[in-house]
Order: C-alpha cells, then structure tokens, then sequence
C-alpha cells in the first residue's frame, strides 16, 4: 500500500508541477498579445483550465498521498528534512495561491505584469522542484544515518 501511495504522490506532483511550469508561459504569450481579443480569449480559457483543471487538483493530491504516507510512517514527523520539505511545500503552495490570483487579474484584463517579470516568474518552480527532489533524495545524509 506505502508504495501505491508513494506512486500516486509522485504522479500527482509532477501533474502539479506541470501547471506551474505551463502557466507563466501562458501568461507571456497573455501579456504579448493583450490587444488581440481572439488570441486573450483563447489564453484566457487555457489559464483557467490549466489551473482549476490540472495544477490545483495536482497539489490537492500530492498533499493528500504525501500526508497519507506519513499516516503510515508518523515517525518521519521527527526527522529535520521533512520539516525542511514541508516547508518548501507550503512556499510552493503559496506560489501556487499567487498563480491563481494572478490568473484572475489576467482575467480581469488586469495584465499588471510584464511579459519579462512573467519570464522570470516562470522559473520560481525549478528551485522549489530541485530544493524539494534534493530533499527528498538526500534524507538519510541529513539524518545522520546514510
């Protein structure tokens, strides 16, 4: 059962992280192509779908099969690297919160950043995802014990 759930974790956080990698670019080619009414709607249904439909159902899940495997293995609560990941898991999520209230400012037509702020946003997710994998993979060199 631990490794399904296990399985299941991974599969949904690289479902999240594929959103978060996919939105800023939308949100570029948004803040590129803010006078062109056909193309905004387009990008405007993309935005919302990627979200609501793909990158939030993504971080619901990996919490869920992360919290799910710590129920099996409460022990780790004690270990200072998962302190470490949750944390960034908690960053990550709030990065998530101002993806989504950037969405609903591009929504509004409030396109309030630049297409080279939007570039730089975008890559905000590979240090949480390198941070956290680094975690992760490293664990027993933080505990001491590999």
């Amino acid at each position: 059962m631990y490794l399904s759930l296990k399985a299941l974790h991974l599969i949904a956080m690289v479902t999240w992280f594929a959103g978060l990698f996919y939105m800023f670019r939308l949100f570029v080619y948004h803040t590129e192509n803010k006078d062109d009414a056909g193309c905004v709607t387009m990008l405007k249904t993309m935005e919302r779908k990627l979200y609501k439909i793909i990158t939030v159902p993504g971080m619901v899940a990996t919490f869920v099969f992360g919290f799910s495997m710590l129920a099996m293995q409460p022990h780790l609560f004690k270990q200072p690297w998962l302190h470490i990941k949750l944390t960034m898991l908690l960053m990550l999520a709030g990065y998530t919160g101002f993806v989504g209230k950037t969405r609903r400012r591009f929504e509004k037509d409030d396109v309030y950043l630049t297409s080279k702020q939007c570039r730089l946003l975008n890559e905000v997710p590979t240090l949480f995802l390198v941070g956290i994998v680094f975690t992760a993979v490293f664990r027993f060199y933080m505990t001491g014990s590999g």
